[in-house]
């Protein structure tokens, strides 16, 4: 679970999030919003890589701090640069990951096989498409097992088949335990298997609903910011 108050987050005089306060319950939640709306600037935050100008934000009780190992070791990131490296295979990309992170070779092919980069392993990333590299960026993500899984634009240069198969990849990650946010303009793509949406408006939270146990979608009851 994530817990948010207070967040703030200014660029000089420019407020990209402006006091939020909300809980993130395990499971897939859908971000959406226009660009500008400060979906890429929330990610940023819940992963520890942006300190926000005010407020907190909590992992499981345990403050986002990307400077603490152990909790780097809990966070798959995939941002819109795809963080590989591009004169390395796909194959070696993983590899690598999964070292840094402690995780057994196994999921490597795992991954790999997940988002269908097969015949694409062998293959320097700086080789590869947008679309490839973005495939490529989310396995990369997902190599740790993480239990906080960020995705900033997963379906960016995608077609159907290959947004199908990025879905299917993060479906097969979910746990009960684990908690998942993915931003996109692309809600028909993460609506049939979220958990729940969340809409940004100019750093604001327009609507935050969750789906129950019968599928219906209810507000969450968050308190999205100033004015809400």
């Amino acid at each position: 679970m994530i817990k948010v108050e207070g967040l703030r987050v200014a660029y000089g005089r420019t407020l990209a999030l402006d006091t939020i306060d909300l809980v993130l319950r395990p499971g897939v939640t859908g971000l959406f919003g226009q660009n500008g709306s400060g979906k890429t600037t929330l990610l940023r935050v819940l992963g520890g890589l942006l300190r926000p100008t005010a407020g907190t934000v909590r992992m499981n009780e345990l403050p986002v701090d990307a400077s603490n190992e152990a909790f780097r070791q809990r966070v798959g990131y995939a941002g819109h640069e795809s963080g590989l490296y591009p004169d390395l295979t796909v194959e070696e990309n993983m590899k690598l990951f999964a070292q840094l992170y402690g995780s057994p070779l196994q999921r490597v092919g795992e991954v790999v096989a997940a988002v269908g980069l097969e015949d694409r392993a062998d293959v320097r990333v700086a080789e590869l498409s947008a679309g490839l590299r973005r495939r490529a960026a989310v396995a990369r993500a997902l190599v740790h097992e993480p239990d906080l899984l960020l995705l900033d634009e997963p379906y960016a240069n995608l077609d159907d088949a290959a947004a199908e198969q990025i879905s299917e990849a993060i479906k097969a990650w979910r746990r009960a335990d684990r908690c998942c946010v993915v931003a996109t303009h692309g809600a028909k793509r993460v609506k049939p298997y979220a958990d729940a949406s969340l809409i940004l408006t100019r750093g604001r939270v327009m609507s935050y609903r969750v789906r129950t146990s019968d599928g219906e979608p209810v507000d969450a009851g968050a308190v999205g910011s100033r004015g809400l």
